[in-house]
């Protein structure tokens, strides 16, 4: 008889004695049977969980699992990314679509069919945006006489240059999501980059008797993001933002390379399109997901932008910029178009002079569902501990570099795992796979799924892996990381030959460090590989439930071709001939791309130990405090209105002898033969991400947790320099009010201290974590 059922015998029968006994005994003999029962499901449940984690073959040690990735790399093949990325890049699949759908179906089929255990589509209904279908609604801009005819007009849409796929529907029209509807006229203003500088050294310098109210601003890309152009346009009162991509920044000379469609760079019809929400996630369920029965918003209460934004094509900007009248801008402010000495405004010289601006914008927007593919391949030991790897799947186009060069090297890896499982392999830990919907518009779909399973994931993932692009060009891989995970990145890096290499055996480490002038003698071990940022789906995965993560895709030469990004990012070009003709002939890159990562993911998946350093975030930690707060003078300032520091450094001086002491004591002296002590410190290393969030979020941010990488709200923090909490509460203090704001600082300060003491408590052995801070210098 099995042994649960012999359990179930017992337990009925001696539930029924109480039928036939006096009252004291029949409730002696259930509690009796009650404990019995619980004595034994707990030790058949302690039992269960050893018995998994041991293996009971061998009593003094266990044998160590293969090192599978020199497997893995043998079997990944280049010519088979090119034809996923070919099939994948035949139709556009813009978020919310029919296309983007039926791209999530295709991909659960092929996940499949590469062998992956359990494929699921998981939908969310989310607020998106698209450009009107009727092209006599189609958003412009428009220089208008006073009687309102038209004398110039926008590209409606983008030219297919006599390319067969870009002839076909689906491919949006020039658009910004998310930008106000409207249909406003007025005088044309040329703002540079639209930074709170630029704005600044317009009404004090070139323009100071004008006021910009009701003006409609035209800048650049580049400087700060576009969702923060259009807040900065917005404070300054500007009744409508167009925005173009100057030559300077987005074309070369043509003896250094051609513009598309004879090569890489961009022509002067091309439009960069994107989102200009300034939040993450679905806009109308801020911090929750976007589930079917879940509460949302009203629109006008999700912080949406307030005036019409336009994006139009540099030669469509030229027209605009020749015509214009007023003071001549600083050198700074000349970008590089023909013929255009870019004066301010307001309004037009010559024969245009008395004519407007008018900008129209009828875009629309609506409910609609966004579609994440989550796979996996179910660990063999701990089952329960995730490594995680994804990318978006939605395009605003073709997508061939962004993000369908990402997508096509991680199905290119679950073909290779999947092979691998064919053969009776089984990571130690369980592999999830992510496709996320509307990245485009938000990081939509990875910031949904996160907030819907953050309990989970909080207890679960070990790490996740950010493959958005994959491949922008073929000269150099830029890694990124959180700061204790970074070696995982190197190991890999070190692993990988480097597809143009400049001398037999080169690694793509060797290639990084000769191509970024990284001397290893010069620059500390925790710097080497940078810091990651806050743009893509590793957004929700580090700052919303605080999972390290690693991102990685191949760069050109920015030297050489000293352009902003990839020429024709965002653009309706991004096609299958340019990534096979210009960008990665023989696809060589997505190769070796598709190399690092799956050596990422077997690590993390299968070391017994989860191969971190946590000395590297303490690095981090003491370069915040001793140079950031120094470099931004925030230190004098703090000190100057008698705020103490002390217990800032007391916390910071406790997380240095913590995570030397775990890293060169505790991890090499743990008993991996005794798998509950190898969890226990697996736990420890899995939750110091999450100790560095702060559940009431930062000072005007209270959606952003992490207390150390959040980006600060404020502009004029720099970027990666100091604690952001401390730094906005600085930035944000009223001079009305001075007092109340220095009352914030000091208590960002204390919130700091706290937060970095539980992540020291966080590593300790034992009881320790309970003592109380000393007062040691490092």
């Amino acid at each position: 008889m099995p042994f649960l059922e012999r359990i179930d015998m017992r337990y009925t029968d001696l539930c029924l004695t109480k039928m036939t006994h006096d009252p004291k005994k029949r409730h002696d003999r259930v509690m009796l049977a009650a404990g019995a029962l619980f004595c034994v499901i707990v030790g058949l449940g302690i039992g269960l969980i050893i018995g998994f984690l041991v293996d009971t073959s061998s009593s003094d040690s266990k044998p160590a699992r293969p090192d599978k990735r020199a497997e893995f790399k043998r079997m990944v093949s280049a010519s088979n990314i090119r034809e996923t990325l070919r099939e994948l890049t035949r139709k556009p699949h813009v978020a919310g679509t029919p296309a983007d759908l039926e791209t999530a179906e295709a991909l659960k089929k092929k996940w499949l069919a590469n062998g992956i255990d359990d494929v699921y589509l998981v939908p969310y209904k989310v607020l998106l945006q698209w450009p009107p279908d009727d092209e006599n609604e189609a958003n412009r801009a428009q220089i208008v006489d006073p009687d309102g005819t038209v004398v110039f007009q926008t590209a409606l849409k983008s030219d297919d240059l006599g390319e067969e796929d870009l002839m076909q529907d689906g491919i949006p029209a020039p658009y910004t999501a998310y930008s106000a509807t409207g249909n406003v006229t007025g005088d044309l203003v040329y703002v540079n980059y639209c930074t709170q500088e630029d704005i600044q050294n317009l009404t004090t310098n070139l323009l100071p008797d004008i006021d910009l109210t009701n003006k409609t601003f035209l800048c650049r890309h580049g400087g700060v993001g576009r969702s923060t152009k259009v807040l900065n346009a917005q404070n300054a009162g500007a009744a409508a933002l167009l925005i173009y991509s100057d030559p300077e920044q987005y074309t070369v000379d043509t003896s250094l390379g051609l513009q598309y469609p004879d090569g890489p760079f961009m022509p002067p019809t091309a439009v960069q399109r994107g989102s200009i929400f300034t939040g993450v996630g679905d806009p109308l369920t801020p911090g929750y997901p976007s589930t079917e029965w879940g509460y949302r918003l009203n629109e006008e209460e999700a912080g949406l932008p307030k005036i019409p934004v336009h994006p139009i094509n540099y030669g469509d900007a030229a027209n605009l910029l020749r015509r214009m009248t007023g003071p001549q801008p600083p050198e700074e402010w000349r970008g590089t178009l023909e013929g255009v000495d870019y004066q301010v405004g307001p309004g037009f010289r010559g024969e245009d002079a008395g004519r407007s601006i008018r900008v129209v914008v009828n875009s629309y927007s609506e409910q609609r569902w966004a579609y994440n593919v989550i796979g996996f391949i179910h660990g063999e030991i701990e089952p329960d501990r995730y490594v995680i790897i994804g990318n978006h799947r939605d395009a605003w186009g073709l997508g061939a570099v962004d993000p369908t060069s990402g997508t096509a090297c991680i199905i290119e890896i679950s073909r290779v795992l999947g092979d691998m499982k064919k053969n009776g392999w089984r990571p130690r830990r369980s592999i999830v796979f992510g496709s996320w919907g509307a990245e485009e518009f938000g990081m939509i779909g990875s910031v949904e799924w996160t907030e819907e399973y953050y309990h989970l994931l909080s207890s679960r993932a070990v790490a996740y892996l950010n493959l958005d692009i994959a491949v922008a060009g073929n000269w150099v891989f830029r890694p990124s990381a959180s700061p204790h995970i970074s070696p995982v990145m190197r190991e890999a890096m070190e692993n990988v030959l480097e597809p143009n290499p400049s001398y037999p055996g080169e690694t793509v480490f060797d290639s990084f460090l000769d191509k970024t002038n990284i001397s290893l003698d010069v620059i500390e071990e925790s710097y080497i590989i940078p810091k990651i940022g806050a743009g893509s789906d590793y957004y929700g995965f580090l700052y919303g439930v605080g999972v390290p993560c690693l991102s990685g895709f191949y760069y050109f030469d920015q030297e050489k071709y000293p352009v902003s990004f990839y020429s024709l990012y965002h653009t309706q070009y991004e096609t299958f001939r340019l990534m096979d003709e210009f960008v990665d002939p023989g696809f060589v890159s997505h190769r070796v791309v598709s190399e690092l990562f799956g050596d990422m993911l077997l690590n993390l998946a299968e070391s017994e130990v989860i191969p971190v350093n946590v000395t590297h975030y303490m690095n981090r930690l003491l370069a915040y405090y001793s140079n950031g707060l120094n470099v931004t003078t925030y230190r004098t300032q703090i000190v100057d209105h008698g705020i103490s520091l002390d217990g800032l450094h007391k916390s910071l001086v406790e997380f240095y002898y913590t995570t030397e002491h775990f890293q060169n004591k505790i991890v090499p002296s743990v008993d991996r033969n005794d798998p509950l002590a190898v969890r226990a410190l697996n736990d420890k290393i899995m939750m110091l991400e999450r100790a560095f969030l702060d559940r009431n979020g930062l000072p005007g941010q209270p959606n952003e947790r992490h207390t150390i990488f959040a980006t600060a709200k404020s502009q004029n923090v720099p970027y990666d320099t100091t604690f952001p909490g401390i730094a906005d509460a600085i930035e944000s203090i009223d001079e009305a009010n001075p007092d109340a704001g220095w009352k914030e600082v000091e208590k960002q300060i204390s919130i700091l201290t706290y937060i970095i003491h539980g992540a020291s408590s966080i590593l300790k052995a034992g009881g320790n974590w309970t003592e109380v801070m000393h007062g040691n210098e490092i």
